[in-house]
């Protein structure tokens, strides 16, 4: 018994040495701890809640400890199940979440919400039962995981094929898109090269590609062609983004691909229609212009070969009138075997065409029995051919014939536009008719025009005449003493009305001089300063009667020029007068002359008035040309003006920023 009491006193002695140790070694094993670690009691008040709980959910430990964790950590909707599961176990010893990792909802001091994966283990110490929660916040690896499930459905939903490689080109990833569109099931081509895709003659691009997203670059609507499983040829839009691993390094590359081929069908055929329009409009030959035309229309599918037949009325036959190729050396022997050999006009691709006068298509020429060339075809690599007439007023004049080193089906689309471009293939043989029929059309354009001139020179002159002596009554009665006002207003109404006739008569007489060729210039020597300061006196009484503010600025310190005064000044009041006349009231007339080089002086002549669309700054120089209909005039200042100033040897211009934001007529002349 003393032994016994010996060793439990000793026991006694080393407990309170021994207790610091061991409460610092758990002190240090929180501390360190990367999860949140929270013990409570039976109660269910916390007793511990080491750093990484305070962190995670905004408490400090004294504010912690000795609380109800439900009232601190649990959402108030969870509390009266929490606290009743404690209460179970405590009654039973049974607890369903014991033992177990699960994931539950958390809230931080602010009231926020996390989600959390919890584990609870049980423990007694002195008889007293206590538990100890071990948390981690889950909340942003459940947000990637929910992301990364989302992007892997879009990803396998989408219409588009998305694929992904490692930086060898090596396939890692293959959507349904990707199987639609390429016709491999994602087994046939993961961890295989991605060059399966790309034809031979394009096989440079993939590393090529792969560089640039070695050093992280993406690139956009890269447009390519790429090939079936099945052998055909795509035409399709890439989009390539570098994979970067969770440390930023590029670890592969992201490809989307989208099938354009019926929209570069769309653009290569409408770019072969503008083509051709224009070969045919600018050349004479056939001869010339015919590879070229050929070669367009070729570049809508894959045409590797094609030439245009002619039929010949002394031979009766078909032949080649010519022919274009790609590069291909192979080609040549079909080529040359074309362009010699005449065939009857139900012979061969082109002889059935000319027949039938109806597009045909052959789906492999090397098995066609009504196909002279089907050994040159074969060992040049052709097999489908289509051709289709060429047809001038009425009547087929030729055939223009394609062929492909694949087999060929027929094409709606195809077939609709050479409808369109057989007859300009056609018209186009027969140029000269039409060249023909448009100069008479020219000559008798003329004529009416020679007649319309006179009738302007006879009308003006019959129509002056009489003016004259009621200008020269009304002129010198209106200031007569004695006449009411109502008189003298009606006077000068009719010497205003008169004056605007004999103005447009002069207009009228003046185009008509010019379109005959005969305005004659009666050159001396002149001060163009002084000619526009006449034209501005002119202009004084409309400048003041419509409030306009007027600066001038004549800067030009060379402005002695050889012209026709009378001339170069009434260009200078035409000018003047329309910008009077499309200002408002109260607004801006600026006239400013200056030397941009010694050789030449310029006259800006400017307003603040209604401005001028851009589609009519040209058109207002052509002769009855109005681009105001409220304007007096016939429409004739201008254009008589640009004739004055082209026979001056200079330039007019007219420059504004659009409606209402005022004008500039700019007037160069040559010192001489």
């Amino acid at each position: 018994m003393s032994a016994k009491r010996s060793n439990e006193k000793r026991a006694k002695s080393r407990k309170p040495a021994e207790e610091p140790e061991a409460l610092n070694r758990a002190r240090a094993i929180l501390d360190s701890a990367l999860d949140c670690i929270i013990t409570i009691d039976a109660s269910g008040c916390v007793r511990e809640f080491n750093p990484v709980a305070e962190r995670v959910f905004g408490f400090s430990r004294a504010e912690a400890v000795g609380k109800e964790l439900a009232k601190l950590i649990i959402p108030r909707r969870m509390r009266a199940q929490h606290r009743k599961g404690l209460a179970h176990y405590m009654k039973t010893g049974e607890g369903p979440l014991l033992g177990k990792r699960v994931e539950i909802a958390g809230m931080r001091r602010d009231g926020s919400e996390i989600l959390v994966e919890l584990a609870i283990s049980p423990f007694k110490i002195d008889g007293s039962t206590l538990f100890t929660a071990y948390l981690r916040d889950i909340t942003e690896r459940k947000c990637n995981e929910d992301a990364s499930r989302r992007l892997a459905a879009i990803v396998e939903s989408s219409h588009d094929a998305i694929v992904s490689t490692d930086l060898e080109g090596k396939i890692t990833s293959w959507n349904q898109g990707a199987e639609r569109l390429f016709g491999y099931k994602a087994a046939e081509v993961v961890g295989k090269s991605i060059a399966i895709l790309i034809p031979p003659q394009r096989r440079s691009e993939g590393p090529a590609i792969l560089a640039r997203i070695r050093y992280g670059e993406g690139i956009d609507h890269y447009q390519t062609v790429r090939r079936r499983k099945d052998g055909t040829l795509l035409d399709i839009s890439l989009t390539f983004s570098p994979i970067k691993d969770e440390r930023g390094r590029v670890i592969g590359a992201s490809k989307i691909a989208r099938d354009i081929t019926e929209r570069v069908r769309a653009d290569r055929r409408r770019a072969a229609q503008y083509t051709i329009t224009g070969l045919l409009a600018g050349s004479q030959s056939l001869a010339a212009t015919g590879p070229q035309i050929i070669q367009a229309i070729a570049a809508i599918g894959n045409w590797v070969l094609g030439s245009i037949w002619l039929y010949n009325e002394a031979e009766k036959a078909l032949r080649c009138e010519t022919t274009w190729r790609t590069g291909a050396p192979w080609l040549a022997k079909f080529e040359t075997v074309t362009r010699t050999i005449p065939l009857l006009s139900t012979i061969g691709l082109p002889g059935r065409v000319f027949a039938s006068e109806k597009p045909a298509w052959v789906a492999d020429v090397t098995r066609d029995a009504n196909f002279p060339r089907k050994d040159a075809a074969a060992e040049g690599g052709i097999r489908g051919g289509f051709g289709f007439p060429l047809f001038a007023e009425g009547a087929i004049k030729g055939v223009l014939e394609l062929f492909s080193p694949a087999i060929v089906q027929p094409d709606e689309d195809l077939l609709q536009l050479v409808e369109a471009i057989g007859s300009q293939i056609g018209l186009f043989i027969h140029r000269r008719k039409i060249e023909a029929e448009l100069q008479r059309q020219k000559e008798a354009a003329e004529a009416a025009n020679a007649v319309k001139d006179r009738f302007l020179a006879t009308l003006s002159h019959q129509l002056r005449t009489p003016l004259t002596p009621v200008l020269i009554w009304a002129g010198g009665t209106v200031n007569q003493p004695g006449l009411s006002s109502e008189i003298q207003e009606g006077l000068k109404m009719v010497c205003h009305n008169v004056e605007l006739d004999a103005w447009l008569l002069d207009d009228l007489l003046d185009l008509t001089r010019l379109s005959r060729g005969k305005l004659q210039l009666q050159l001396r020597t002149a001060d163009v300063q002084e000619l526009l300061e006449h034209a501005l006196e002119i202009a004084r009484t409309d400048i003041k009667n419509r409030h306009l503010n007027l600066a001038v600025s004549l800067e030009a310190s060379l402005h002695t020029l050889r012209v026709d005064p009378p001339r170069l000044q009434q260009v200078f009041w035409n000018v003047l007068r329309n910008a009077c006349k499309f200002t408002p009231e109260h607004g801006a007339v600026s006239v400013r002359s200056y030397n941009p080089t010694p050789d030449v002086i310029t006259v800006e002549i400017s307003d603040s008035g209604v401005g001028i669309q851009p589609q009519f700054l040209e058109k207002i120089f052509d002769a009855f040309e109005q681009i105001d209909s409220r304007g007096e005039g016939l429409g004739l200042g201008l254009a008589i003006s640009k004739a004055i100033i082209d026979m001056h040897g200079g330039t007019i211009s007219a420059q504004s920023k659009g409606p209402g934001r005022g004008a500039t007529f700019v007037i160069e002349l040559p010192i001489l």
